[in-house]
């Protein structure tokens, strides 16, 4: 009898430990939406930059006022590193409009680190600090 109890306390406790691993993973959409501000990693980081994410629009804001872009973006959240694709809908220079670009990214707490090829560029950069890849660093704003 003592058996029993033992092999049904196991039972119980797995069953409860696949539910709790089935629970669905929160979509890193939701974690993403608001206004980050950052800046360019590298030799010359300038000043600031700034990401607003709203859906699936994103706003983004380089140091030089003369580089923005709006877009549209899909998240591929099942690689390693997790991809975000863009399709660049506006920006300061019209041969981008319209081109994809492929993005790697991870967050940190309220880090979020992308680096990306430039639109157009069929590569998925293949690490943060892949050679001709641009790297970011934004802290979301208002914390």
């Amino acid at each position: 009898m003592r058996r029993t109890i033992d092999i049904l306390a196991v039972l119980i406790a797995v069953l409860f430990g696949a539910v709790g691993c089935a629970t669905p993973h929160k979509s890193d959409s939701a974690t993403l939406q608001g206004t980050w501000q950052g800046r360019e990693a590298g030799d010359n980081p300038g000043g600031p930059c700034y990401l607003v994410i709203s859906g699936n629009n994103l706003d983004f804001r380089g140091a030089n006022a003369d580089e923005w872009y709006k877009g549209t973006f899909t998240l591929r959240e099942d690689t390693n590193p997790r991809q975000l694709v863009g399709i660049v809908t506006e920006c300061g220079a019209p041969d981008y409009v319209g081109k994809t670009a492929y993005v790697i990214y991870r967050i940190e707490g309220d880090i979020l680190t992308l680096a990306g090829n430039e639109p157009g560029n069929p590569e998925v950069p293949f690490g943060f600090d892949a050679p001709h890849a641009r790297r970011f660093e934004f802290k979301r704003k208002g914390t």
